[in-house]
């Protein structure tokens, strides 16, 4: 995929944002997200991005005791996450405020869809749109990292494929090399 462009005009969009929820849902014991880990190796938390205004990108610590290999591990884990929060902060303004309160600032843990949309004021229906305009609008705003480990979240569709289960993102983060 690296020589070849994505044709925008063929996106499976829904398959997009299967990614963007697989991304960032919490889940296994350790309820990190793929997300979560990536701020982690990054040198970085989840604090540091909870910011109304995203303004500014999370500071890694002080690497003055790491060796070479993982310090540019670091760097090229930062760049990473600079990418997606870049592409977080680009989203509308509105849907950015249902996908980073939900998936980012983590404010409803362990609580219900149905609630978080009552407690956003927003009607099941209409948030259900917005969650997924905001995962569709994400994945297209991070497009194509060539440098990166993420190449991109959008799915191109296939002809005569129907999808019935959610695509799995084939994202894994390396801890050793």
């Amino acid at each position: 995929m690296a020589d070849q462009q994505l044709n925008l005009n063929n996106i499976d969009e829904d398959a997009s944002a299967n990614n963007v929820t697989a991304f960032f849902t919490r889940t296994g014991k350790s309820q990190l997200s793929k997300f979560d880990k990536l701020v982690m190796f990054a040198g970085s938390s989840t604090d540091d991005l909870k910011s109304s205004i995203w303004s500014d990108m999370p500071k890694g610590g002080s690497s003055s005791n790491y060796a070479e290999d993982k310090l540019i591990k670091r760097i090229d884990k930062s760049t990473e996450l600079e990418a997606i929060v870049q592409a977080i902060k680009d989203i509308d303004p509105t849907l950015k405020k249902i996908f980073v309160s939900y998936y980012i600032s983590n404010n409803f843990h362990n609580t219900m869809w149905t609630d978080v949309c009552m407690i956003l004021g927003y009607e099941r229906t209409q948030a259900n749109l917005m969650m997924w305009r905001a995962k569709v609008s994400f994945a297209y705003r991070y497009s194509y990292h060539e440098e990166l480990p993420i190449k991109t979240f959008l799915v191109e569709n296939a002809p005569n494929i129907v999808r019935t289960n959610p695509v799995q993102f084939p994202y894994t983060l390396r801890t050793s090399s």
